[in-house]
């Protein structure tokens, strides 16, 4: 296994649904995988042509600590002022979002 750096070490493995009524399109939008920067922009982005009333869910491994969720939350929170609504939260089910031969595929 490859070690990747800190900053990368400081990623977590979410799931994201982008939910619109309105917009550019209608439906639902869902992404998963490491919350990389270009994630995090192609999610933001997602939500934005999505439009105002969509609603952004963001789901993170269960047992992701108060700093990486915070991180997490802090990634979307300036969607908010965009009419955007934003849910953050960890995994309720036990075990991870994912597992490692699912990240190899």
């Amino acid at each position: 296994m490859t070690r990747r750096s800190d900053a990368a070490d400081e990623w977590a493995f979410i799931q994201a649904c982008v939910v619109s009524t309105a917009g550019e399109w209608r439906g639902e939008l869902q992404r998963a995988g490491e919350l990389t920067p270009y994630v995090a922009q192609t999610i933001a982005e997602d939500a934005l042509r999505a439009g105002p009333g969509a609603r952004l869910e963001v789901t993170v491994d269960g047992d992701t600590d108060d700093a990486g969720l915070g991180r997490v939350q802090d990634q979307f929170a300036w969607l908010r002022a965009r009419g955007i609504q934003v849910d953050v939260h960890r995994d309720d089910r036990v075990g991870p979002l994912h597992t490692h031969s699912e990240l190899a595929a």
